[in-house]
């Protein structure tokens, strides 16, 4: 690859520092949670819709777009990396499955609390784990084989998908907006 810097890859890390964030604040949720406190649950519903509107909706198409970018340029390096279809769905699998349960303890339907924080820290550590393998080893191999021009062609592609969290004054992630604003200001101090 050239010294290109790809816009691309830029949103899409800034997006797993995002993203990180908000598993860092449903963590500390569960484990109030977990110690029979109460916790925000306004918050972990925002955090839950975000996970269920924009990864698979915006995030994961990027990472799809460049994939299919490094299948055609390098085929052999494509199944070298993670097969992030299976990945994706996988990710997918486990929203669906803490949704529930996040609906559940809502609602005050029958699941353990022991069953409400095992479900919680799979999403958690799950997310966790995706976004590392991405970083190590997914945009490592994407960097080296795509060329300026395909960079160029994919940075041009994703700019209609943006990041909810990152446009200033929307009114559905306020909380999450707030959240992370406070987080920014405290790191400034």
């Amino acid at each position: 690859m050239t010294n290109y810097q790809a816009k691309a890859i830029q949103t899409l890390r800034n997006e797993h520092r995002t993203m990180g964030f908000l598993l860092d604040l449903l963590e500390q949720q569960v484990n109030l949670f977990k110690r029979t406190e109460r916790p925000d649950y306004d918050l972990i519903k925002e955090v839950l819709d975000y996970f269920l509107t924009y990864p698979d909706l915006c995030h994961h198409p990027k990472e799809d777009l460049i994939l299919r970018k490094l299948k055609v340029r390098d085929p052999e390096a494509a199944e070298r990396v993670l097969n992030l279809e299976i990945e994706h769905d996988k990710c997918s699998e486990r929203l669906g499955e803490f949704s529930r349960a996040v609906i559940n303890v809502l609602l005050d339907a029958e699941i353990s609390r022991e069953a409400f924080i095992d479900i919680a820290n799979q999403f958690i550590q799950g997310e966790r784990a995706h976004m590392s393998a991405e970083e190590h080893e997914f945009f490592p191999v994407a960097l080296r084989c795509l060329s300026e021009d395909d960079w160029l062609e994919i940075d041009e592609k994703i700019i209609r998908f943006r990041d909810p969290l990152a446009a200033e004054g929307g009114l559905r992630f306020a909380l999450l907006q707030e959240c992370i604003l406070g987080q920014q200001h405290s790191r400034a101090s």
